[in-house]
């Protein structure tokens, strides 16, 4: 396995725009399930546009979000009915987007699952998005830690910073008439606003 076809970062919940043009370069892509929970990142979060302005989602983790563990032992909560919430408010978002109608059943058939675990909801809506985006790569879950973790430099990743990306993906979005163009919200946004022409402007 040549080394240059190798990417590793951080598995997320349904990501940023800027994480799927990153995610893209090279063959493999690498998801360390060793990795230290962090409380502050998108591993249990996104965020959307709506309406009122921004919308940020969060998965609820059983024991909170404070707790020290791995990410390949995180467990999530359904004490609330979060899934019915979270598919409510993506429908108020982008009921009336283009592309909507064509990715809403796959998207909602994985959110209401109950997975365990978070890591498997995040892999199995990050693989849906990679299939929508007509992107052919092997994903590699490093259960030894043989590799890299995500260069500390791509600091837009983490909800804190993620709106300063100096070359950010610019497309038409609901809304924008009222809040101007938000880069680099959750690729649910680029998808249902562009459909097949997303992949495009991620490669440009």
């Amino acid at each position: 396995m040549n080394e240059n076809e190798l990417y590793s970062i951080d598995l997320q919940f349904i990501p940023p725009v800027n994480w799927f043009k990153i995610s893209i370069k090279g063959k493999y892509i690498i998801f360390n399930s060793f990795e230290k929970w962090k409380k502050m990142s998108f591993g249990n979060r996104c965020t959307l546009l709506g309406g009122n302005g921004l919308v940020n989602l969060s998965v609820p983790i059983e024991k909170g979000r404070d707790q020290k563990a791995l990410l390949r032992g995180i467990k999530i909560s359904y004490l609330d009915n979060w899934q019915l919430k979270f598919w409510r408010t993506i429908i108020s978002c982008y009921n009336r987007a283009p592309f909507f109608e064509y990715y809403k059943d796959d998207f909602e058939k994985i959110l209401f699952k109950k997975h365990e675990l978070l890591v498997d909801l995040n892999l199995e809506l990050v693989l849906l998005c990679f299939k929508y985006l007509d992107v052919n790569k092997e994903v590699i879950m490093d259960d030894e830690h043989k590799y890299p973790h995500l260069d500390a430099t791509d600091h837009f990743l983490t909800p804190k910073l993620f709106q300063q990306d100096p070359h950010p993906v610019t497309y038409h979005q609901m809304f924008s008439d009222r809040f101007g163009f938000n880069p680099n919200l959750s690729i649910m946004d680029l998808l249902f606003m562009e459909g097949p022409e997303a992949k495009h402007l991620l490669s440009k």
